[in-house]
């Protein structure tokens, strides 16, 4: 921490942060992690799941559960969830507890997953618009937010929208070509 830059953003606000107790977030253990973690808790809800004749998936601390519901039911696996989830060590956050529809937009771990999992369209116009941008005024002038490497950023976006929707990457991949090349 001593060889921390000077000029760091935030510099004391980020090395208070790390001598604090934590756990190191985004290294490639991380899922297996959470897998670990949560394999009681996996194979509870797996087991609740089946018993609703519904379908059960996790990502990190993302809990989905897909299927046909009447209102008594959503109120049942909910509080049977709460119950699991806590049995376990953890705990639910009714906050952040949704109920969507067919006709709604399900968003999961930052996707949509109505039918297949896709970036969310107001991200994706933002991502194009931000490259529109660049193209014609430069990456320094649309780095409001401050990132180090503005261009490795912009590169990893384009690259996470293409694992999920290939055709508006291939768009998004143009358009950061010619913002890279702009003066």
């Amino acid at each position: 921490m001593r060889r921390a830059p000077a000029d760091l953003p935030e510099r004391a606000a980020r090395l208070a942060a790390l001598r604090a107790g934590h756990l190191p977030q985004g290294a490639p253990t991380s899922p297996a992690l959470a897998n670990l973690c949560a394999y009681r808790l996996d194979r509870r809800l797996t087991g609740l799941a089946d018993k609703f004749d519904i379908t059960y998936t996790r990502y990190a601390d993302d809990l989905a559960f897909s299927g046909d519901f009447t209102a008594r039911r959503v109120h049942d696996l909910i509080a049977a969830v709460t119950d699991i989830a806590r049995d376990e060590g953890f705990q639910a956050h009714p906050g952040k507890t949704r109920i969507r529809g067919r006709a709604d937009r399900q968003l999961l771990a930052g996707l949509v997953v109505n039918q297949h999992p896709a970036t969310p369209r107001d991200e994706y116009d933002q991502l194009r618009a931000i490259l529109h941008n660049a193209a014609r005024t430069g990456l320094a002038a649309q780095n409001r937010t401050g990132h180090p490497d503005f261009a490795q950023y912009l590169i990893g976006r384009v690259t996470w929208v293409s694992h999920h929707h290939p055709a508006r990457a291939a768009k998004l991949a143009t358009m950061l070509a010619h913002a890279l090349a702009a003066p």
